[in-house]
This record gives C-alpha cells, sequence and structure tokens, in this order.
C-alpha cells in the first residue's frame, strides 16, 4: 500500500508528524498523489478543503489526522495517528463517501465544492433579491444579505451558524439556507443532491465601483458575480472518499468537536 503526505504547510505540528509517518512508511510514501492508494491529509479542514481542490483528478481516499483546530472531516486527533495508521496497514478500515456539488454560472464560469457554495452581497449597502427553483418549480425567494447551498459535510460549518440543520455524512442530500433574510418565510430547506437546483440573484443598485457581490467554494475559490445573474447546480460530482479507522459514529464525532451535550 503506498501513501502521499499532504501537511499544512503553515503547521509546525503537521509538518512533524508528516515526518513521524515518512519514517514509518519508508517505501510506502508514493513520488506522486497518482501513485498512492491512499492521501493522508495532516491538518485542520481547511487543509482538507485545499487537499481535495488540490488533487480533485486523482480520486484517491483521504484519510485526515487533525493537527487543526476542530477537524469535523478527520478521523484521528495526531495523539492516535500511529495506532490508527496500524490499522490501515492491516486493512481495518471503511471508507465514507462525501457528497461533492458543481454549478455552473450563467457566463459558464463553473464551481464546485465540498463543504458549501456562498452566495453574498459582499461589499455591496444594499441586500440581494434572490430566488431559488428546484426540478422547475419555486422554493424560496426572499431579499437578504445571501444563500448558503451545503453538503452534509458543510452542514456543521457556516450553515449551522445561520441557522441550518445538521445532514448525516453520506446522505446524498443539500441544505438551502437564507442568511439575514428579510422575511420570516424565508426558512432553510433541504433537497436531494440530485434535484436540480436554479439560483437567481438580483440586486437594484451599488453605491461604489467596488460594491458586487460573490460567490465563494468552500472558503477558497471566490468569484465576483455581476449585478443580476445565475447558477445552476445539477446532478452532484464523483464523492470524496474518507479513510475512518475509529468506531465512533457521526452524532459521537460531533458532540467530541462541538462541546454538545456535557454536563
Amino acid at each position: 500500500m503506498q501513501f502521499w503526505l499532504y501537511p499544512n504547510p503553515t503547521s509546525a505540528e503537521a509538518q512533524a508528524l508528516a515526518g513521524m509517518l515518512a519514517e514509518k512508511l519508508g517505501n510506502q510514501v508514493a513520488e506522486k498523489p497518482e501513485d498512492a492508494n491512499i492521501v493522508i491529509v495532516l491538518g485542520g479542514d481547511g487543509t482538507m478543503l485545499r487537499a481535495v481542490r488540490a488533487l480533485h483528478t486523482v480520486n484517491k481516499p483521504f484519510w485526515v489526522v487533525n493537527c487543526g483546530h476542530l477537524g469535523y472531516l478527520s478521523d484521528c486527533d495526531k495523539a492516535d495517528a500511529l495506532p490508527a495508521l496500524e490499522k490501515i496497514l492491516q486493512s481495518e478500515f471503511h471508507l465514507e463517501y462525501r457528497t461533492q456539488i458543481g454549478g455552473t454560472l450563467m457566463d459558464g464560469r463553473g464551481v464546485t465544492a465540498l463543504n458549501e457554495l456562498l452566495f453574498h452581497r459582499g461589499a455591496c449597502v444594499h441586500t440581494l433579491q434572490i430566488s431559488v427553483q428546484v426540478n422547475g418549480s419555486l422554493a424560496l425567494r426572499y431579499r437578504g444579505d445571501g444563500l448558503i447551498v451545503c453538503t452534509p459535510s458543510g452542514s456543521t460549518a457556516y450553515n449551522l451558524s445561520a441557522g441550518g440543520p445538521v445532514l448525516m455524512p453520506e446522505m446524498e442530500l443539500l441544505a438551502l439556507t437564507p442568511i439575514c433574510a428579510q422575511s420570516l418565510s424565508a426558512v432553510p430547506i433541504v433537497v436531494s443532491a440530485h434535484d436540480r437546483v436554479g439560483i437567481s440573484w438580483r440586486m437594484a443598485d451599488r453605491e461604489g465601483k467596488d460594491e458586487w457581490p460573490d460567490l465563494t467554494a468552500d472558503g477558497s475559490q471566490k468569484l465576483l458575480l455581476p449585478l443580476e445573474g445565475s447558477l445552476e447546480i445539477s446532478e452532484p460530482m464523483p464523492p470524496v472518499m474518507l479513510v475512518r479507522t475509529q468506531d465512533a459514529d457521526f452524532y459521537g464525532r460531533l458532540q467530541h468537536r462541538m462541546h454538545w451535550n456535557a454536563e
């Protein structure tokens, strides 16, 4: 079994752990990611999202060791990395499949995300007028600061802070969560990842030359948007595979990371 190491380059802890794992693996460290059976990501969720974006053509399972803050996507913390690696070497693991979404803007630009797509008014003073259609039927129409379109992986991030629902990891669902809507009827909704979701927006005016709405994918890819436009989200992309060696279920991981139900 061959491995590719992807540590957070700005984390001394991740770099030190990468050296330790490389020494343990020896000649099982691949020369390039295409030759690996598993990509080992050392860092937080941000590092994982960057790894998925950087290695999107490789299509390999990711084993994530948390060297960051919360680590929702991680399998274990760095203190448990060596015992967990032994399990992987003995093939004592399973794969968890996470939904990815992709969309096309009206001008032809494409965007993909494992966590979320975030529409926001950006630096604009005025709110956005947003309409959402699901399979051709109007589902949401409101004015507000924006809209979050998230997968189950992203449901515990900005979506949760904005009042959206927590989705089970391997469900093929999307949550559509309005941000600061100026209407009590604009509530979060959940749709199938296989539904056709069309999102259109319009801003009546802007007051400065730098005031444009924007679309951000997974907190990294950011696109400036015109004052009026649309995005079409269709069939989900191939799922991201996560290596799991731990026995804790999703709710156990969530309670551990979020410190929920602590007495």
